[in-house]
C-alpha cells in the first residue's frame, strides 16, 4: 500500500462542500492502493458554510469588515482581500508540521488542495525536493475575479508554488485552459480531475422525497426551488427574485435559502418581503446530511454564479449533488463554466443569464410547466467520486513511479 500525504487548510471531517471531495477520496482511495494521511488545521478554523457556530459566524463578519476597511490598500496591490484570507496565518505552522510528517511517514506522494490556498503554500514550503509534490486548485486563485484585481502578486506567488510540481490538478477544462495560457512552461502537467458526487449520497435522501421522480402536474402547486449554501454579492438573489415576481409566475414558487446570507444577500430578501410578491423562507446553516435532505425534499435546485465569483473557469461543488439526487438545476450565472457543464450533460433546459431577466423567467415557466428532461444515470456516472478516485488513482501511480 502507498502512501499519500494530503496537506489542506481544511479538514476533510467537517460538513460541507468544500470538504466533500476529499472526504470521499480518503474512503475510497484504498481501493486503489491508497492510504491517505491528513494535514490540516484544527476542523473550526477551517469551518464551512454548513456550520453555523458562533465562531463561524463572527469570522465571516470580521472578514467582511476588514475587507470593507482594506479594499482600497488592495486594490493598489492588484488583488481582492479575500486573496488573503485569516487562513493564511496557518502556513508557516503547515509548512513546519508537513516537514516533520514527511520525515515520519515517507510518504509517496504530497498532494497540496486548495483552496484555501494556504495548503498548497504550506506544502510548496515544507516538501523537499525527495518527495514529489501534487498541487490541486479545486478553484482558481490568481486569475480568478474573486481574488485577483489585475496586479502580478498573485500570479508571481503562483508562478513559484507551480514550478516545483509534479502536477497540477484543476477540476474543470476552463480552469485548464486558464492554467495553461498563464503558465505555458507547464505543458501537460496540467490534468483536469472533475469535482462531482458521492454515489453514497443517495442513502442520505429522507423516506419520501422526491429523489429523481418528476411530479406530474407541477402547474396545480407550489413548487420549491432552493438554494444550498452560502449567499453572497458574487452568488446574487436580486434577478432571481425578480423574475418570481413577473405576474406569469405569481403564486408558482416558495424560495428556501439553506445556508449562510451574507448582509447583501439579507438585504435582498428584506426588500423582496418587504414588497411581499415573492414567498421566501431562510433557514440557517446545519450538517451537511440535513443539507442533502433538503436539496432530495426539493423540486429544484438553485445555483446563482457571478464571474465575480469566477465563473469563467469553477463550477459549484453543488450542482453535482444536485444532479445525483434527481434535482432539476436553475443555473442563474454569466454564462460560465456551470453553464458548459450543464451543456455537456445535455441538461442545460433551467441555464439563465443573471443580466438577462427574461431568461429566468424563461426557465421558471419550463420548469413550472414540467418541460424538463430527466437526466439519466449513466449520463452523470463519469462526475463519482468512486470514479474519479480511479482516476486519482491512476494519477498518484504515475506520479509515484516516476
Amino acid at each position: 500500500m502507498r502512501r499519500l500525504l494530503l496537506v489542506t487548510h481544511r479538514s476533510p471531517e467537517q460538513d460541507g462542500g468544500p470538504a466533500a471531495r476529499w472526504r470521499a477520496f480518503v474512503r475510497y482511495l484504498p481501493e486503489h492502493g491508497w492510504e491517505v494521511e491528513v494535514l490540516s488545521a484544527a476542523r473550526r478554523v477551517g469551518a464551512s458554510e454548513f456550520e453555523g457556530g458562533s465562531f463561524v459566524k463572527l469570522r465571516a463578519t470580521a472578514m467582511a469588515r476588514l475587507a470593507r476597511a482594506s479594499g482600497p490598500a488592495f486594490h493598489l496591490a492588484g488583488i481582492r482581500p479575500d486573496a488573503l484570507p485569516l487562513s493564511m496565518l496557518w502556513v508557516p505552522r503547515g509548512a513546519y508540521m508537513a516537514r516533520r510528517r514527511i520525515a515520519r511517514l515517507r510518504p509517496d506522494v504530497v498532494l497540496a488542495s486548495g483552496p484555501p490556498i494556504a495548503g498548497p503554500l504550506a506544502a510548496r514550503l515544507g516538501v523537499t525536493q525527495e518527495v514529489p509534490l501534487i498541487v490541486e486548485l479545486r478553484d482558481l486563485w490568481a486569475g480568478s475575479p474573486a481574488f485577483d484585481d489585475g496586479g502580478r502578486v498573485l500570479s508571481n506567488i503562483e508562478d513559484w508554488l507551480l514550478r516545483s510540481a509534479r502536477r497540477v490538478i484543476a477540476c474543470t477544462p476552463e480552469a485548464v485552459s486558464d492554467l495553461a495560457m498563464r503558465h505555458p512552461q507547464l505543458g501537460e502537467r496540467i490534468v483536469e480531475i472533475p469535482n462531482g458526487f458521492d454515489p453514497a449520497i443517495k442513502s442520505m435522501m429522507p423516506s419520501g422525497s422526491s429523489g429523481d421522480r418528476v411530479p406530474e402536474d407541477r402547474s396545480r402547486r407550489i413548487l420549491t426551488l432552493l438554494h444550498s449554501g452560502t449567499l453572497t454579492p458574487a452568488r446574487p438573489l436580486g434577478p432571481l427574485i425578480g423574475a418570481l415576481a413577473d405576474p406569469r409566475l405569481a403564486g408558482s414558487f416558495r424560495l428556501l435559502l439553506h445556508g449562510h446570507l451574507s448582509p447583501a444577500s439579507r438585504a435582498e430578501v428584506a426588500l423582496a418581503r418587504k414588497h411581499g410578491r415573492v414567498q421566501i423562507e431562510v433557514l440557517a446553516p446545519s450538517p451537511w446530511r440535513e443539507a442533502v435532505g433538503r436539496m432530495a425534499s426539493a423540486d429544484a435546485c438553485l445555483l446563482s454564479q457571478a464571474r465575480t465569483a469566477g465563473d469563467q473557469t469553477a463550477v459549484a461543488s453543488k450542482i453535482y449533488e444536485y444532479l445525483a439526487l434527481g434535482k432539476p438545476v436553475l443555473c442563474v450565472t454569466d454564462g460560465g463554466a456551470s453553464e458548459a457543464l450543464l451543456r455537456r450533460l445535455q441538461a442545460d433546459e433551467l441555464c439563465a443569464r443573471l443580466g438577462e431577466p427574461e431568461t429566468i423567467v424563461a426557465a421558471l415557466l419550463r420548469l413550472r410547466d414540467g418541460a424538463v428532461r430527466p437526466l439519466p444515470v449513466e449520463r452523470l456516472e463519469p462526475y463519482s467520486r468512486q470514479a474519479l478516485a480511479a482516476r486519482m488513482a491512476a494519477l498518484l501511480d504515475d506520479v509515484a513511479s516516476s
